[in-house]
């Protein structure tokens, strides 16, 4: 279960899935050596720092709290 206390999230579910995903094709990249976007430019598109999608890949996925997009429903849900 995620905390609903804290900081927001920036970054939504599907933001963090696009993310993981860069990092497998990053990794296969590694192995085939062909490119594909950095770290950083991916964080540029999203709006974050590299370093938070660096922690995206080091917790793969565990990214802070509930997803923007389904925050309130959770809210509402632990307050029945």
């Amino acid at each position: 279960m995620k905390s609903t206390i804290g900081r927001p999230r920036k970054l939504t579910d599907g933001q963090v899935k696009l993310i993981l995903a860069w990092h497998a094709r990053y990794l296969a990249w590694q192995a085939l050596g062909k490119t594909l976007k950095s770290q950083r430019t991916l964080a540029r598109e999203l709006g974050v720092s590299q370093a938070t999608i660096s922690y995206v890949v080091r917790r793969g996925g565990e990214y802070k709290q509930i997803c923007p997009t389904c925050r309130e429903k959770e809210i509402k849900r632990r307050t029945q």
